[in-house]
């Protein structure tokens, strides 16, 4: 059945795609005769011979109009019954019909379409360049620069997907008025995706002055959340951290529900770090890590990461700079946060070095104590604990022996000295 349907194809396509040629008589050789013909029947080549090619017959465009119109129904039906061979045969056959039709713009918009679905990128894009380039008047022509646009940036061509989204700005100008309302939101889809196509590149002084551009505009609410949220982001990694703080804080004033939240709440607890301002960074991290999150499936382990690491990162820098009064504030607010012995055992841990540091051993103790015999008294075999945890439980078990070895040198020390 499919050989029938290839064959059929095939015949098709060649019937669709044939050129006429016509071939003039030989001309007169030096004696004024025609060559002469082998007698197996075959004409001998003559380097002088003259072939006309006559240009293709074109169809009536009615006619032409209703070949491109079930070549193209039939290959989308064939695409869609997974047959893409066919499905191309018979799109390429569509636009062989050797006579210009409105209908090939919509067969070249239907094939990107489904090159780009498929994940087919470079040959989407280049069934939308030719559209673009045949079709240079076409309605579909902002939407097509946008598709073109996206697709380069999914393949890492950048450049060219950013001159694309500027060509949707260009042939939005010349739309109808009745396309309008339509196009803004194109348009305006486009400079967003300029804005963020910088970002990618790291190109964030760039970025930032579009996005600000785009902040001044009348955008709706999820638009300038989405605006505002870059605009944040943007300042921190410019080092900007004085202005990051201000567009922070009005942030999470008005998206207090906000998805974005546990990561801007690490950007601001990190840009008062960077300020120097360690008080306002500690209140901002033990806030952080006692609020509810409220949020819709799905962000949850997004919070718990961001929480967890602006804890652990402010903390870890309180004390390698020898703030172990910060650090232990932060950590003990990490152990509460949570019973998983993932997350609440290397807080411990850290919790019994600031009591060390701190000069308070036998506090120490008791934390190491927590970490090799739980309070809860929730013992967790060896064997079911990941690597990480093993180590850590080793390290628990060192420290304690080392305190009570001190602690027992202390006592021989003083035992001697009082004989």
């Amino acid at each position: 059945m499919n050989n029938v349907r290839y064959f059929t194809s095939l015949a098709l396509v060649s019937l669709l795609a044939a050129t006429a040629f016509a071939a003039s008589p030989a001309p007169a050789n030096a004696e004024g005769k025609k060559g002469d013909a082998k007698e197996e029947g075959a004409p001998a080549f003559d380097p002088n011979r003259i072939v006309i090619v006559q240009p293709k017959r074109e169809l009536d465009p009615e006619l032409a109009s209703e070949q491109v119109m079930r070549y193209y129904e039939a290959a989308v039906t064939e695409w869609k019954g997974g047959e893409v061979e066919f499905a191309e045969r018979y799109f390429a056959a569509a636009l062989g019909v050797p006579t210009e039709v409105p209908e090939k713009e919509l067969v070249l918009s239907k094939m990107g379409e489904l090159y780009r679905k498929a994940s087919m990128f470079p040959k989407s894009a280049a069934i939308y360049e030719r559209l673009a380039t045949e079709f240079p008047e076409s309605r579909r022509l902002p939407e097509v620069y946008m598709e073109l646009g996206d697709i380069y940036r999914q393949m890492g061509a950048q450049e060219l997907a950013i001159s694309r989204y500027y060509k949707v700005l260009n042939s939005s100008l010349n739309v109808s008025f009745d396309q309008l309302e339509k196009y803004r939101q194109v348009s305006l889809n486009a400079k967003l995706a300029i804005a963020e196509t910088h970002k990618e590149r790291e190109e964030y002084q760039e970025s930032y002055r579009l996005y600000e551009a785009l902040f001044r505009l009348e955008l709706k609410p999820v638009e300038r959340l989405r605006v505002h949220y870059r605009m944040c982001y943007l300042l921190y990694e410019l080092a900007n951290y004085q202005r990051a703080v201000s567009h922070l804080k009005h942030f999470l004033d008005e998206y207090p529900e906000s998805p974005h939240n546990p990561e801007l709440r690490y950007l601001l607890a990190k840009s008062y770090e960077k300020l120097n301002r360690k008080p306002e960074a500690l209140r901002e991290v033990v806030n952080i890590l006692q609020s509810q999150t409220n949020l819709k499936e799905g962000y949850v382990s997004d919070a718990d990461y961001w929480k967890r690491r602006t804890g652990n990162e402010l903390a870890n820098e309180f004390y390698e700079n020898g703030d172990f009064r910060s650090a232990l504030t932060i950590y003990q607010a990490l152990a509460r946060y949570s019973p998983a012995p993932a997350w609440r055992w290397p807080a411990i841990h850290q919790i019994g070095l600031c009591f060390e540091r701190l000069g308070l051993p036998e506090k120490a103790k008791l934390a190491y104590e927590e970490i090799l015999n739980p309070e809860d008294g929730q013992q967790l075999a060896d064997a079911n604990l990941g690597e990480n945890l093993r180590s850590l439980k080793e390290m628990a078990q060192w420290r304690l022996e080392h305190l009570n070895w001190e602690d027992d040198l202390v006592g021989r020390l003083q035992l001697l000295k009082a004989q």
